[in-house]
């Protein structure tokens, strides 16, 4: 029964709902019509307009709730736990900027190190070097092999306190270095630059030590200097009894003349001539120099107690010393039979123990707050505000547009025969501005209801009429204008843009074109590579170990004795340090290089990019070659400075005397060459000679080569003429020939260079010895490295016809609904008789001046007017101030100025900025919506909702009314109750 009731409900509201429906006038006209015919028109217009309206919200509605948007998303002042949290799930958008972008090292890098135990062992201390030093008055002989122990172990001492101090100072620079970055560096991106920003520290450290290691100690041996142990060469008197001559001395065939690193084993002979061992050192050599022997010696005896204990028998004094063995259970890189120069090129580290602290990063960084964007739909605020905009024009477009298209399509129901289309265009031509004319002249927009008769409420119905059209047609008119003609700045967002992109955008938009890095610091190595070419004397045979050999063609001089044969091959051995040195500091400085970062916010032009590499590149030539300059000019100053004797007597000549006490003596003196004393200058020099080895060959002097007090300072001012000329090497190579002659080219002077034959090896070395560099600057690599996120550039424009079109729509609703409900109160105000409309307060006040306020007694006058308590005293503004103003001048005049009386600036600030040329200022704010959007969203708001709730209140009222009426006149069955 229940179930029957429901449904005949059902079926009744669906009834009355179509009847309703079928009746639905939404175009009723004024006063109310029985015209069949225009009843069917309202009727065909309410249905077409629902349809429409309905059509024309649906595919509003699809379209702002099905379309994908990229959303982005701020998350302030994010903590490293939630930064990683978003970095697990938006790593490709996240970004989150530095408030420092630049750190520096130390804050968040720390680098210890352990040394190598001998660097802590009793055996560098000045206990055991003084004990080794006292041994040496106990020796009888001057050759003995154990006058290496006290020196190579001060060596060693040395070595340990140079390396901690090199390191030390390279901590202190590589903490304060910066590392940059724009936004915050994930983990894994961090410790990967902290890693190589570490393992270059210590590469660069290793190499610049051994770097000024080997130049002194090739300069050492270029020079031949004179050890004091007298270990590489011996002096012993002439048959005359008063000249002294020098030798070197040989190491198991290899002779000191033409090589420093000759080394024999050192050992302990049980007599004075040497010739009965009693006791070899394992691992231990005596040589040249203390300094080279020591570098190929190992710590070997120094790991074993035993043979400790017996060094030191042969070392024993009065006061022995207890030196305890190094640990060989210690855990070590090293083996106990490696040399110590692999200990120095390994810096003579055990452990390098760096920190990487990303936390300590994380915080110093202080990111302001991460954005990353996500793919979404629009929200439902954001629909509902959309929709409810375009309602109110929507509607009042339709309600204008659908009854009049409707009756224009409805008038003609007969077809009009061509000759008579004619006729009828011609006659409604004539009559159509009558039509009009008389229309809007009787058009009333504002009709009372019901149907008013008094002429006076016509008359303003009509003028409220005529003012609404001219108000909204002016508006539409000023809308539709500046819409459509306004010039815009339109930012346009390229992702990710290749690099032929960027470069077309560049060509077109190079003004406001800005490509943000993600990348912001890239290594050097990344866009650039240098390449170089030697003097082709680097690779020529004349710096050959056979060459070198081949022009000692004695052992033993005098200093007037010195000649090619006597200085040459260390004039040769010279020249290939060089090489080897030059070669060595371009590639430690090309590390470093390679590690430097270029730094910049966004994409740099080509031109620009161009411009600046090449700034880089002249920059490295010119600081690796003064580097070079500066170390090598320093040892020949402290050479000279020192005095140091060559073991090749060019500075020095030895002479045998007797004192007074008839007692012999060695008497050293400084030799000149052409009136130049080697005490007052190391440069002076003459013409380097070839003694013959004919007697009527007599002497050859060799072009543009010199001997001087040291052989690197004669080296460096000659030059290598007579080795570019076949027949000067060849007449050289013959007094040269001894039993094997030698067949040697000369130097190419067809070659391409930069030098000329004349060239001095100084000038050679002032330039690196370099002929050509070869820089490589690659701007596509470069691109690929800065990874431009995006490309954003602004163009002046016009705005769209879509945009134009839903402004229009979302302005003329509420413009409708704000002028019908202004415009006829305005017009009722305009009718009230002596009410006029004045000027504005503000307008009036810039055509003002102050001169009543520079007058006390104006003032005062004028407070009687305003006030009727007891006036306030005001003081009259003071006219004798100076003032580049009048009184009577305007408010407006002094505005003009920004009522400045005097600019006092002393800081330039313009030309900084002038420099600087932004291209661009962005800031972000957490602001209200201004008064302008907020009354233009409100007048399109306002207009959707008065014409939906126009529809929907009378709708929800008579639904009201349907169910209350039910409710009440609803039937209550009976119960009857049979009594039994």
């Amino acid at each position: 029964m229940n179930m029957t009731n429901t449904c005949r409900r059902a079926l009744e509201c669906c009834r009355k709902f179509k009847q309703y429906c079928q009746n639905l006038n939404l175009f009723p006209s004024v006063p109310l019509t029985t015209d069949e015919r225009e009843l069917k028109n309202q009727n065909i217009s309410t249905r077409l307009y629902i349809s429409l309206f309905t059509l024309s919200l649906t595919i509003l509605f699809l379209y702002t709730s099905l379309t994908d948007i990229t959303k982005t998303i701020n998350v302030p002042t994010p903590t490293l736990t939630k930064y990683e949290q978003l970095y697990s799930k938006y790593s490709q958008t996240l970004t989150c900027p530095c408030q420092h972008i630049s750190i520096n090292y130390d804050k968040f890098l720390s680098i210890k190190y352990t040394f190598h135990q001998v660097c802590t062992s009793v055996f560098i201390t000045d206990k055991w070097i003084t004990h080794n030093d006292v041994i040496l008055h106990y020796l009888d002989t001057s050759n003995d092999p154990r006058i290496v122990v006290s020196y190579a172990f001060q060596a060693l001492d040395a070595f340990c306190e140079l390396i901690e101090s090199t390191i030390n100072n390279s901590l202190i620079q590589f903490n304060s270095t910066q590392y940059i970055t724009a936004s915050v560096a994930s983990s894994e991106l961090f410790r990967s630059q902290a890693q190589s920003f570490i393992d270059q520290f210590k590469l660069s450290t290793t190499n610049n030590f051994l770097l000024s290691l080997n130049m002194i100690r090739k300069t050492t041996q270029g020079n031949a200097f004179l050890s004091g142990q007298l270990t590489n060469y011996y002096l012993k008197v002439n048959s005359d009894n008063s000249s002294v001559s020098s030798t070197s001395i040989s190491y198991s065939d290899c002779n000191c003349h033409l090589s420093s690193t000759c080394v024999n084993q050192l050992s302990i002979y049980k007599n004075d001539s040497g010739n009965v061992t009693s006791f070899d050192v394992p691992g231990f050599y005596v040589g040249c120099y203390v300094i080279e022997t020591l570098l190929q010696s190992t710590l070997q005896c120094f790991y074993n107690q035993n043979c400790i204990d017996e060094l030191l028998l042969y070392l024993t004094t009065a006061s022995p010393i207890n030196a305890t063995a190094l640990d060989p259970s210690l855990s070590s890189q090293y083996s106990e039979d490696s040399t110590i120069e692999n200990l120095l090129n390994n810096l003579m580290i055990e452990e390098w123990n760096p920190t990487q602290i990303y936390d300590r990063y994380y915080d110093e960084c202080q990111p302001i707050e991460c954005t990353y964007t996500i793919k979404t739909r629009n929200s439902v605020i954001y629909i509902i505000t959309t929709m409810l905009g375009i309602i109110g024009g929507l509607i009042t477009v339709l309600k204008l547009v659908v009854p009049r298209v409707v009756k224009l399509i409805r008038k003609q129901r007969n077809r009009l025969s061509l000759s008579n289309v004619g006729v009828l265009l011609t006659t409604h031509g004539r009559n159509l501005f009558p039509i009009l004319k008389n229309y809007f002249l009787t058009l009333n927009l504002f009709p009372s209801w019901p149907p008013s008769t008094d002429e006076h409420k016509l008359k303003n119905q009509k003028i409220s009429t005529r003012l609404y059209v001219l108000l909204l047609t002016l508006s539409i008119t000023i809308l539709l204008l500046y819409t459509s003609l306004a010039n815009i700045t339109k930012t346009i967002t390229v992702a990710t843009p290749t690099l032929t992109k960027y470069e077309q955008l560049y060509s077109e938009y190079s003004q406001t074109l800005t490509c943000p890095c993600k990348h912001i610091s890239i290594n050097y190595e990344k866009f650039l590579s240098i390449e170089y070419t030697f003097h082709q004397v680097c690779t020529s045979f004349f710096i050959t170990d056979e060459w070198i050999a081949y022009t000692m063609m004695s052992n033993e001089a005098t200093f007037t004795t010195i000649n090619f044969q006597w200085t040459g091959s260390n004039a040769f051995q010279a020249l290939r340090a060089f090489c080897e040195l030059v070669e060595s500091t371009i590639n430690n400085s090309l590390i470093q290089f390679n590690s430097t970062q270029y730094i910049t916010a966004s994409v740099a032009s080509s031109d620009l990019w161009k411009s600046q590499t090449q700034s880089f590149i002249d920059q490295f030539r010119s600081s690796t070659t003064n580097t070079f300059v500066s170390s090598l000019n320093t040892i020949r100053n402290a050479t000279h400075g020192d005095s140091l004797v060559s073991g090749l007597l060019t500075n020095i000549v030895l002479s045998v005397g007797k004192s007074i006490s008839n007692e012999p003596l060695v008497f050293a003196d400084t030799p000149s060459y052409s009136t130049c004393s080697c005490e007052l200058s190391s440069r002076c020099i003459v013409q380097s000679t070839v003694l013959g080895s004919l007697v009527k060959m007599g002497r050859f002097y060799i072009p543009g080569f010199y001997t001087g007090c040291y052989v690197i300072e004669a080296l460096l001012q000659s030059t290598l003429h007579c080795f570019y000329d076949q027949a000067c090497l060849d007449q050289l190579l013959l007094y040269l020939s001894s039993v094997s002659p030698m067949n040697v080219t000369a130097l190419d002077p067809s070659l391409s260079t930069q030098y000329s034959e004349d060239s001095t090896i100084e000038y050679l070395l002032n330039s690196l010895m370099i002929e050509d560099w070869n820089p490589t600057q690659m701007y596509g690599q470069y691109y690929d490295e800065c990874q431009p996120i995006e490309c954003t550039y602004t163009i002046e424009t016009r705005n769209s016809v879509i945009y134009i079109i839903t402004t229009m729509f979302g302005i003329i609703g509420g413009l409708i609904t704000v002028l019908s409900c202004v415009v006829p109160q305005v017009v009722k105000i305009f009718n009230v008789t002596g009410f006029y409309v004045g000027c504005y307060t503000t307008e009036a006040l810039l055509r003002s001046t102050l001169e009543c306020f520079y007058n006390q007694t104006c003032i005062d006058e004028l407070q009687i007017y305003l006030t009727s308590v007891s006036p306030m005293y005001v003081a009259a503004l003071d006219s004798s101030l100076p003032s580049q103003y009048s009184q009577d001048s305007t408010i407006e005049n002094l505005l003009n100025n920004l009522m400045i009386e005097e600019w006092n600036s002393t800081q330039m600030y313009a030309q900084y900025y002038n420099e600087c040329q932004p291209i661009e200022c962005t800031y972000t704010i957490k602001t209200r919506n201004n008064i302008l959007y907020v009354i233009t969203a409100l007048i399109g708001i306002i207009g959707g909702l008065t014409r939906v709730s126009k529809i929907l209140v009378p709708i929800l009222v008579k639904i009201i009314v349907y169910c209350f009426r039910k409710w009440r006149n609803r039937v209550v069955p009976q119960i009857s109750i049979i009594q039994t």
